[in-house]
């Protein structure tokens, strides 16, 4: 499948680690070589970078998918006697004691700014060909929209970021912008980009395969939107997010019809362009998912097709990382960090036997009622699904005589000694929404891509908007249309917290959540699985109980700080 080579890598020197900022990529050929022709302008200034991006969006060990879901409500990695534990790290996430995990901060603080400063050396080698090359200008705005999707993200997780656009800057003058700052940015700069970006679709294979197009970046631009009331919060104090702390002590987490109403106020004051116009926000997401679909963009008839392994052909997936163990080689651990490795060796594979959904996602998606979610049995295995996968044979759980059975509701944040050896191997629901890849040759190089952006999450985007605006019955329509898509029975009428649960039922496992919990105020809000005493390991801290909303965004990595004087650390940390 999909044998179509993004480019040649250029032989690298430093990745910007740490947000050194000074990049020279030095080319195999002499630079007169590497130059002399579009082709090899488009390879060495352009296919160079889409290689370099990897895992480090989604799929990796320490990566953006990461740090949105493991910390997230949605999402853990227990402690499980005889396995994992990894000096309390992924504890620490998801109990919300950032300031421990450093080298997770760092890894996507490295990849965000090392994607970044290649974008600036290829720009600005770019700008240098323009007089020679007329394809040159094309891969300029390319370039910069694809800069603009990692401030996106960079402005997401650590707010208070460098804005750095050239290769010369020296480390020594940058500084933090306002987070404000690089929100303008971000959208200046992709409302620039657009009217020159290709309308091809980027997850088929092609010219275009897994690069920015049009639509991609009205799907970065809509995100933008939809996020701008916090995104455009300027005060560096402990409480800047203060707003954004939610009431429920209850342990049912709900989102809050009150604070929400507030977040509303403030996204009708915002004003972006799009196309020359000047909208407010949730109308900017409503124009940008519009937008999407006259693109050609629908849902897919089968929710599961988006993850199957010929996913290349998906009507619905809009910006997708291509994968194969061929060409591409780029690594997925979600798989194998996952599934019990009893269950994964039935199928010829091997796995860590670690991350599993919550309880309360399980409670969310009505795990088993009579009106479970269809998309439950389609994102997670449990109780012995996994004998899809091995032609149904069951499997031993490697603590008793028990054969295996996935149990998602007595997964916890750990175990302790004494506690039941077949619920601490086998608890919580396991990874399953990407098709199991049987002909890949390489583990962890599986032939799905992976998905960072599709249609179905463009229209509960659109939904939200719609609701924000008043718009209660067209919000309640493109809700009404994603559930029935999977057979859900259709809601009679919908809620903010309606709204926040469909998204976690719709987007399981895609990396959103935690930024759709920050959004709706419920990010610092304790769960029926984390609350103040639950049981940790030892390595780990108790569930950190934020009232003033710091943790709404990651610190800066201590690494960074110290290589760098003229950057303070955020608040709370």
């Amino acid at each position: 499948m999909k044998k179509i080579l993004i480019g040649f890598t250029l032989a690298a020197t430093c990745l910007l680690t740490a947000c050194s900022l000074e990049e020279n990529p030095e080319s195999k050929f002499s630079e007169g070589e590497a130059y002399k022709s579009s082709t090899l302008i488009y390879v060495n200034t352009v296919a160079s970078i889409y290689s370099s991006i990897g895992n480090g969006l989604y799929g990796g060990t320490d990566c953006v998918h990461t740090l949105q879901e493991f910390t997230s409500d949605a999402t853990m990695l227990p402690g499980r006697q005889g396995d994992w534990v990894d000096g309390g790290k992924w504890q620490n996430l998801f109990l919300h004691n950032f300031a421990s995990s450093t080298d997770t901060y760092s890894s996507v603080w490295n990849h965000l700014y090392q994607i970044i400063g290649l974008c600036n050396s290829s720009i600005d080698k770019l700008e240098e060909l323009k007089s020679v090359n007329t394809d040159a200008e094309g891969y300029i705005y390319e370039l910069r929209a694809l800069r603009a999707i990692y401030y996106y993200y960079a402005m997401d997780l650590f707010a208070q970021v460098p804005l750095v656009t050239s290769s010369s800057t020296s480390i020594s003058d940058v500084s933090q912008s306002n987070r404000s700052d690089v929100f303008k940015f971000v959208t200046e700069e992709l409302e620039a980009c657009l009217p020159n970006l290709s309308e091809e679709k980027s997850q088929n294979s092609g010219l275009y395969y897994g690069r920015v197009t049009k639509a991609v970046a009205y799907m970065c631009m809509a995100k933008c939107a939809l996020n701008s009331p916090v995104y455009t919060i300027d005060d560096t104090s402990l409480t800047s997010y203060q707003a954004f702390v939610g009431d429920d002590l209850s342990g049912d987490c709900l989102a809050s019809e009150t604070q929400g109403a507030q977040v509303s106020a403030a996204g009708k004051t915002i004003s972006i362009t799009v196309d020359g116009t000047a909208r407010d926000a949730w109308s900017t997401v409503v124009y940008c998912v519009n937008q999407i679909k006259k693109l050609g963009y629908e849902l897919q008839g089968n929710y599961a097709d988006n993850f199957i392994v010929a996913n290349q052909n998906s009507v619905e997936n809009i910006f997708t990382r291509p994968d194969d163990d061929v060409v591409y080689k780029i690594e997925d651990y979600n798989l194998m960090r996952s599934i019990h490795y009893n269950h994964a060796g039935a199928m010829g594979y091997s796995s860590w036997n670690g991350a599993c959904s919550s309880v309360r996602q399980m409670q969310i998606l009505h795990y088993g009622e009579a009106n479970q979610d269809p998309r439950l049995a389609i994102n997670f295995y449990t109780g012995t699904d996994y004998t899809e996968d091995t032609n149904g044979v069951l499997v031993n759980d490697g603590a008793t005589s028990q054969n295996l059975s996935y149990e998602p509701l007595k997964v916890a944040v750990d175990f302790p000694a004494g506690a039941d050896a077949h619920d601490v191997k086998c608890a919580g629901a396991r990874f399953k929404k990407y098709e199991y890849d049987a002909s890949s040759t390489i583990q962890k190089d599986i032939n799905n891509d992976l998905v960072i952006w599709r249609y179905g999450d463009a229209l509960l985007m659109k939904a939200e908007a719609e609701y924000r605006l008043g718009e209660k019955g067209d919000a309640l329509t493109d809700v009404n249309t994603i559930r029935g898509r999977v057979n859900a029975s259709l809601l009679p009428s919908l809620t903010l917290n309606d709204l926040l649960n469909e998204r976690m039922a719709e987007l399981s496992w895609e990396g959103v959540r935690r930024q759709d919990q920050v959004r709706f105020c419920t990010f610092t809000q304790p769960t029926v699985d984390r609350y103040v005493g639950v049981w940790h390991n030892a390595s780990a801290g108790d569930y950190n109980v934020d009232t003033q909303g710091y943790t709404n965004v990651y610190p800066i990595p201590y690494s960074v700080l110290n290589l760098n004087k003229n950057l303070k650390q955020n608040p709370g940390y």
